[in-house]
């Protein structure tokens, strides 16, 4: 899957999203989070995805970075 995700000329919240919570199904919390973060470096906003798996603090970060 990883290699189908980086190989698409179009990466939209839609796709980041899908691949973090792939990996949330799956037990890889920090996969999750480090795609999150790779998501977050190429200006594709997602709030939604700490509050999915668990990770309040993160969320709060988020959070506060929307506001």
């Amino acid at each position: 899957m990883r290699r189908v995700f980086n190989g698409m000329s179009l990466q939209d919240v839609v796709s980041w999203n899908s691949m973090i919570m792939g990996y949330v199904k799956c037990g890889e919390g920090q996969k999750a989070l480090d795609l999150f973060q790779q998501m977050q470096s190429k200006g594709v906003c997602a709030a939604r995805l700490c509050h999915l798996c668990g990770s309040v603090q993160e969320g709060r970060c988020i959070h506060e970075q929307v506001i």
